[in-house]
Order: C-alpha cells, then structure tokens, then sequence
C-alpha cells in the first residue's frame, strides 16, 4: 500500500538534533521534514526530567498539525524524560534517538565494556544502563555526565581548543575501564566526534545513534510516496542564529526558519 508523501516531524533542544537530520536526509532525501528546536529554553541536560517533559509535549503539539508520517525525538534528555514518566506520544509513530543506539551499540561491543556520554539529566535518569542490561546480560556500562559539551556546540565553538580539552577530559573513565564503544548519548555529541576520535583509542568503536535512527526510518517509511525534500525549521529563539550555526555547523540551509514560541501549545 503506497501513502501519501513522507513527513517526518522532528525536534531537540537545539543545534544537536542536525547530526540526526543529516543522517535522515542521507537515508531519506525525499522526505519532508520539519524540525523544531527550542533553542531559547536549552540547554535542556541541567533540567528536571519533569520540566523537559514538557516543554517536549508543548513542542509535539506544535508539529501535530504537520500531520508527520514519523515523529523523531531527537534528543535523549527527551527521551530520558519520558522514559521516567512512561509517556509515549499518543496516536504517532515515533522513534526515540536513545533506543536506536542500544542495538548497535551491543554489536560492535566484543568485550560488552560499554561507554555512555550524556547529558546529566540523561546520565541520572539511568536510561541507557537499563536499556543496555535489559538487552544483554553482563555488560559493563560506564556513564560519563558531559554538561560542559552542548553549550560549546550552541556557542559555535565546536572546533576549538576548549572543546578539544573538554571531550578529553571527560574521555579518562573510558580510556580507564578499557571501553571498547562508546556511545554518543546526546545528539550535540556527533558535531564533537573529531575530538573523541583524537581522545579514545583507535580500537574503540563511537556510536552515533542518529545512523541507526536513519536506517530504522527508512524502513518504517518504506511505503510512502516521495516527498518534495523540503526542511522547514522553527525555534524559539534567534532563527538568524540558528540558521547560521545550522550552516556552519552541518551545511544544512532551510527553506524557512522561523520563530515560534512553542509554550503556547498544549499536548
């Protein structure tokens, strides 16, 4: 049975969310997305689970009315979100960037001595130590809480020294409990993979989840009709900034970046 045009609605707290969509249109180039990113509320990874929750559903609500075919959550305090509160977004296919890590995490893990970095509300929550154990019986996850990274990332200054320094540094517990993967939990992360390529040793396997999200879909979105490729992003902050950075950054222009004030929606 063939769909209509494939429509994907996705969103982040800001910046991070591109190395999904750059992963998406790869797999996907045909498909329509809108992204929404609430840049004027992040850093999301210093908030209560409670309080990211909802600014999520507020912006859920506001891409409804794109009726996607696909709903992307892509970012992982989110999914740590509501994953503590069991919330699941009603009447939308939805695929969340910390359950499609896990799988490729596992398979390319010989020793099963895993690395996770995150947010720190991710890390807390414990999301991806119970997804992980809950997949395979004695893996060793090692969690690493990473709060100085996604500012650098949203500040523009991913490529500098500072964000070298700060990716090392918070690299040590890996390099100690010899990981042989480690997890990019936070989608900001991928933009800083230069620095953990550098930092880790070259054995060691980086996981984006973003490519495994791509390839799931993909499949999901197998049955619908080729879309027109548009990009439509909004935020809640400076979209000059943001379409900016989004270029800098990932070589990614939209059709349109416009500001919306995502709290006056309700889910």
């Amino acid at each position: 049975m063939t769909h209509g045009a494939a429509r994907i609605a996705m969103f982040d707290s800001g910046l991070g969310g591109l190395s999904v969509y750059t992963e998406l249109r790869s797999a996907l180039p045909s498909a329509e997305v809108v992204y929404a990113a609430d840049t004027a509320r992040m850093p999301y990874g210093d908030r209560p689970l409670g309080e990211v929750e909802h600014f999520a559903r507020q912006m859920i609500a506001r891409l409804r009315p794109v009726e996607p075919s696909l709903l992307v959550i892509a970012c992982g305090t989110t999914c740590s979100a509501f994953d503590a509160s069991g919330y699941v977004p009603p009447n939308l296919p939805t695929l969340a960037i910390v359950d499609c890590g896990i799988a490729a995490a596992l398979s390319r893990s010989a020793s099963k001595r895993i690395g996770v970095i995150a947010t720190a509300a991710t890390i807390a929550s414990g999301i991806f130590e119970r997804k992980l154990a809950g997949a395979c019986t004695g893996v060793q996850v090692t969690s690493v809480a990473a709060p100085a990274l996604v500012p650098l990332v949203e500040a523009g200054v991913w490529a500098s020294h500072e964000a070298e320094a700060a990716v090392d540094r918070y690299c040590e517990p890996f390099r100690a409990a010899a990981c042989d993967v480690v997890i990019l939990g936070c989608t900001h992360y991928p933009h800083l993979r230069t620095w953990f390529e550098r930092s880790l040793a070259s054995g060691v396997a980086l996981v984006d989840p973003a490519q495994a999200c791509a390839e799931t879909a993909a499949r999901m979105l197998a049955g619908y009709a080729p879309g027109n490729g548009s990009l439509t992003v909004e935020v809640s902050g400076d979209p000059e900034m943001f379409a900016r950075r989004a270029f800098e950054l990932a070589g990614v222009r939209a059709a349109v970046t416009r500001q919306i004030d995502f709290s006056a929606q309700v889910e």
